[in-house]
């Protein structure tokens, strides 16, 4: 067997892992969890251990599709905040393959953004990009942007739509999360994903509420008193 073979005999599934509609989660007694959170929460959605099995099979996919060469470099481009646990560990993951692969390398470059809309908080067709200082640089790159979770997907539609006008050579989207809306309204998919969740509120590994939660490991769902307990009152 060639290693080229024994490699894809390796390769775990890289397409999302569907949880179903019906799965509500993993009893809380069954987890070490913070003390300060155990009461707002209903369950463990996804374990930490299975987010790192999903991001190694991601970074083994984007790895194996994009054949970049020096002087070029992969623009790995992360959104602030809830992105940058996923973010952190996906690249890892890929310069892990990096140091152990002897046929090949992805050179790549980091960068770090936040967006904004431009009208009050509602979802718009423009948003202020904060954190490059010149955008006209991603002329004729290869840019992987990659995002914690999308759940309507407006703002990623309208965040690489706002790229394309810089003329990038590709764009790819990588995010860990997708949720199936109640309501089917999602006008974005991203070029990987590693789950497609019911739609739950979901906090931890980065992701939050009015920023708590980020430090919990875990991706678990909030109760209903956690999401009154940590509403923010609007004046």
């Amino acid at each position: 067997m060639t290693d080229t073979d024994e490699r894809s005999k390796k390769t775990i599934e890289a397409e999302p892992l569907i949880i179903p509609d019906l799965f509500e989660g993993y009893p809380l007694n069954y987890f070490n969890l913070p003390l300060h959170y155990r009461n707002d929460l209903k369950s463990v959605l996804i374990p930490y251990g299975v987010v790192q099995d999903r991001i190694e099979a991601l970074a083994r996919r984007i790895f194996d599709d994009l054949h970049i060469g020096m002087p070029e470099q992969l623009i790995c481009m992360c959104v602030l905040k809830g992105g940058y646990r996923f973010f952190s560990d996906l690249i890892l993951k890929i310069q892990k393959d990096n140091r152990l692969r002897s046929d090949r390398s992805l050179p790549m470059s980091l960068e770090f953004i936040r967006t904004r809309s431009y009208v009050n908080d509602q979802s718009s067709d423009r948003l202020e990009i904060i954190g490059l200082s010149d955008l006209k640089t991603l002329k004729d790159k290869n840019l992987l942007i990659v995002e914690d979770i999308i759940d309507r997907g407006v703002t990623m539609a309208t965040l690489k739509k706002e790229f394309e006008k810089f003329e990038p050579k590709t764009i790819r989207v990588a995010s860990l999360i997708t949720k199936r809306r109640k309501d089917k309204i999602c006008v974005f998919k991203p070029d990987y994903c590693g789950f497609e969740i019911p739609d739950h509120f979901i906090v931890g590994y980065a992701l939050d509420y009015n920023e708590y939660f980020r430090d919990l490991e875990h991706i678990c769902i909030l109760k209903e008193s956690g999401i009154t307990k940590y509403k923010v009152l609007l004046s």
